[in-house]
């Protein structure tokens, strides 16, 4: 079924899987996916040959872009709460 799955990737069969990384001497990778919600990540995997004997861990990722923001956003919020004399 592993091989099975790797061909698939190989041949674009889902538009939704972006990139495939198997991780080096293990039975393991990351797969990463562009969906819009919870329901279609399901889909995805679902439709995997390997889909009902694996453990899949699900992290979102987000871009570098995004964390720069999300932490200048979090800086100016510190920075309110400095006092005046403070800073």
């Amino acid at each position: 079924m592993a091989k099975q799955t790797f061909q698939g990737f190989a041949s674009n069969q889902d538009s939704r899987i972006k990139q495939v990384y198997p991780f080096a001497g293990e039975r393991a990778g990351v797969i990463i996916v562009e969906v819009m919600s919870g329901d279609e990540l399901q889909d995805v995997l679902g439709n995997l040959p390997f889909s009902g004997i694996i453990k899949a861990e699900i992290h979102p990722i987000g871009s570098v872009q995004s964390s720069i923001k999300t932490m200048e956003a979090a800086e100016r919020r510190i920075a309110s709460m400095t006092p005046a004399g403070a800073r």
